[in-house]
């Protein structure tokens, strides 16, 4: 039997890096998705001179950069903290995990500024999880409907809406100045109701679903109302390629950015400094990081971000919400990863143009090193799951779930994939009857 994935319950940091299986993991963390083409031009040099020149964009719209050696993990320190990319202590940079619209309004912006100097004031709740966090979004485009964090606060008129995941339909109405008050009485709250059963209840949801949102309320001393978000999640049309910038047109053009993407969120160091270069010479000199694994590169005209999109597709990045390998998502795998039992990025590539006909019908693959699923803990159309004996594959599942098929090699991972896009095509594959997978 296969010993099961250790569970860290925490993301590397800056200051507190994770040991992984190319070197250090730390994250060149953000509060806000806004970096100057100056500080990514220095992350890229970071990575290459203190890591092995790989960088990651996480689905938290945080850069973290591998491979970095324990003989040069103080020097990145350092470095980042010329940058302004460091918190003050571990347990600060532990509770700064915020998810904020790439577009975000400057009074989404000052809110977030407010509840992350109230987060680092507030000593008690340094003992939240190191992946519990927040998500602002203002309701306008590239939204972030689809994203998920343990407190949402969304615009709701003149009102903020204080959301806990788990029980989306209901809110705590508060007006904006007394928004972050709201989420840290329900962040005090939520570790309360876990206190004795930490490791069990490391989430809001699973607060909410052990304990119900009652008790979370009354706990919080707060009455939650029946709500419906406006808030709306942005499709892949909207990100990549050259797109009119969300907001007012410029005098003379209408604004644009260029979105920009990798596979799985994998970058070079080259190619986020090369990135950076094309923000100062075409752009504003400035990039917006998100949790599509994707930067995106605000310019002053649709033919200045075109100029963006044509140099990032020599590159061979993503630029076009076509691409197949937008349909996968794997985990960095093996050896990267001590804990994966088999790559994934060799086959994810292999497999992308067979989960692009899954996707057309709204369907993504996930690909994962173990039964953890990191890389997508939302269930997936087809997950794929490496074990000791080959990969397992799941339908309309998690990493987690229990497996259709189990132990199949890539070609039987092909068979597979065509079996279920014939049958979601109502077409019967040619080679066998009955294949397709229970509902």
């Amino acid at each position: 039997m296969t010993a099961a994935p250790k569970i860290q319950g925490w993301c590397p940091g800056a200051l507190r890096p994770m040991q992984s299986g190319d070197g250090l993991l730390l994250r060149a963390k953000t509060v806000h998705p806004r970096l100057s083409a100056q500080q990514t031009r220095e992350i890229a040099s970071i990575a290459r001179e203190c890591g092995n020149g790989l960088v990651d964009l996480s689905q938290r719209a945080q850069l973290q950069l591998r491979g970095v050696s324990e003989a040069r993990l103080e020097e990145a320190q350092q470095r980042l903290a010329a940058l302004g990319l460091l918190a003050e202590d571990a347990a600060t940079e532990s509770l700064l995990n915020f998810l904020v619209p790439p577009f975000a309004s400057e009074r989404t912006s000052a809110l977030v500024a407010h509840l992350a100097r109230a987060l680092s004031n507030d000593a008690a709740l340094r003992a939240l999880p190191g992946k519990f966090g927040f998500l602002l979004d203002d309701g306008g485009a590239l939204g972030l409907a689809d994203s998920a964090m343990d407190i949402r606060l969304e615009a709701h008129g003149d009102r903020i809406a204080v959301i806990v995941d788990g029980a989306r339909e209901q809110a705590f109405l508060a007006d904006f100045d007394a928004a972050t008050d709201t989420a840290l009485a329900l962040a005090r709250a939520f570790l309360a109701l876990r206190e004795g059963r930490e490791f069990e209840l490391r989430r809001m949801s699973k607060v909410v679903a052990a304990s119900g949102l009652d008790a979370l309320a009354k706990q919080a001393d707060l009455a939650p109302t029946p709500y419906r978000s406006h808030c709306r999640a942005a499709s892949a049309a909207e990100i990549f390629g050259a797109r009119p910038l969300p907001g007012e047109p410029t005098r003379d053009a209408k604004a644009a950015f260029a979105g920009i993407g990798a596979p799985s969120g994998r970058l070079h160091a080259d190619d986020l400094a090369a990135l950076a270069e094309l923000a100062d010479a075409h752009g504003l000199g400035e990039l917006r990081l998100t949790p599509w694994r994707a930067i995106l590169l605000p310019c002053p005209t649709e033919k200045a971000a075109q100029s963006i999109v044509d140099a990032a597709a020599r590159r061979a990045l993503i630029v076009d919400a076509d691409d197949p390998r937008l349909a996968v998502i794997a985990c960095p795998g093996a050896p990267e990863c001590p804990q994966a039992l088999a790559p994934t990025r060799a086959l994810a590539e292999r497999l992308a143009p067979l989960a692009a006909q899954l996707a057309s019908v709204g369907a993504r693959l996930h690909i994962s090193g173990c039964a953890k699923g990191c890389a997508f803990p939302a269930a997936a159309t087809l997950a794929l799951v490496a074990t000791a004996q080959g990969f397992d594959l799941v339908d309309d599942g998690r990493a987690s779930d229990a497996p259709a098929l189990r132990g199949l090699g890539a070609n039987e991972i092909e068979d597979a994939m065509r079996a279920r896009i014939a049958c979601t095509t109502k077409q019967e594959p040619p080679w066998r009857t009955n294949s397709c997978p229970a509902k």
